[in-house]
């Protein structure tokens, strides 16, 4: 089955998820597993000037709400994140290879209640698997903290292998890359306010996050003893679970069901025209004009027809 076509919308937050190999516990959280993914994002985010919502990193896999201002930059920003993610994370816990399974899923979430309901879903991990009692137990990298506490800003370290490169090739010297004398910069990591609490103040913010926390706890699995930050902390990396949920991937995130069928109507004309587009630009006819915000296929081994 192929992949959807990739249309994204600049004025529209997307919910993204990605997830490791064969489930694997590639990014189990740790001190430098955190650090290494936290400077990964706010590195990309800067980068491509996207907008980042909310975010949580478990150990295989991770969801974020984001904004980018064009399809080639939400494009540039996945690959950077992902393949810093893969690159320093992989050599910590010395794994080779492919990092992450397939492509990442991106759904648009069309209205204020499903942003809200999306925010919640991405605080409530750990807890509605009952992995931890608490949305604050959670030892993963996680958006959950500053919104509660109202804040928009967090500092997060950047390995800079490059210079280290630089430095023991210049100066002679053996540096760890997860050592403490690796040079490393501090890139600021920023989170913006869902549009539909844009207008409050960051008080009134931090309320409203901070009783979608206290539902979420309150409704945590009881009946078992929840397995605790210390073993998610100790799980090995290269570990997988017994079993894998997989679900279809949602076409949209709407607070009813009529906006989810608008939505999915939305894309299938989108669908419509670029496959009609398409259909022309693989015959050789590259004057075809495409639906805004979407990717042309591959010129590669197309014939050049003169019309």
């Amino acid at each position: 089955m192929p992949y959807p076509v990739r249309h994204f919308d600049p004025q529209t937050i997307y919910f993204v998820t990605s997830r490791t190999l064969q489930s694997r516990f590639l990014m189990a959280p740790s001190r430098k597993t955190n650090e290494l993914i936290g400077g990964s994002l706010a590195r990309a985010v800067r980068r491509q000037g996207v907008e980042l919502f909310a975010y949580v990193f478990t150990s295989n896999h991770f969801h974020l709400m984001v904004r980018a201002p064009t399809a080639i930059a939400m494009s540039r920003f996945m690959q950077r994140l992902q393949s810093d993610i893969a690159i320093k994370v992989g050599r910590l816990i010395d794994w080779r290879g492919r990092f992450f399974a397939r492509r990442y899923s991106a759904e648009p979430i069309v209205d204020d209640g499903a942003q809200v309901e999306r925010l919640g879903y991405i605080l409530s991990h750990g807890v509605k698997e009952g992995l931890v009692s608490a949305v604050r137990n959670w030892p993963g990298l996680s958006c959950a903290q500053a919104l509660v506490e109202g804040r928009t800003v967090s500092q997060q370290t950047w390995r800079n292998w490059t210079q280290r490169w630089k430095v023991e090739v210049g100066e002679g010297l053996n540096i760890g890359r997860f050592s403490e004398k690796c040079p490393s910069d501090q890139e600021t990591l920023v989170l913006t306010p869902l549009p539909c609490w844009a207008h409050l103040a960051a008080g009134q913010r931090a309320q409203l996050a901070a009783q979608l926390v206290a539902n979420i706890d309150a409704s945590a699995p009881r009946g078992r003893a929840p397995r605790g930050p210390r073993a998610i902390v100790g799980q090995d990396p290269h570990g997988r679970p017994v079993h894998t949920k997989h679900s279809a991937r949602p076409k949209a995130h709407a607070s009813t069901k009529e906006l989810w069928i608008a939505a999915v109507h939305n894309y299938q004309v989108v669908l419509a025209a670029f496959r009609e587009a398409s259909k022309k630009w693989l015959r050789g006819v590259f004057d075809v004009e495409f639906p805004p915000h979407c990717f042309r296929p591959p010129t590669w081994g197309v014939p050049v027809e003169i019309v």
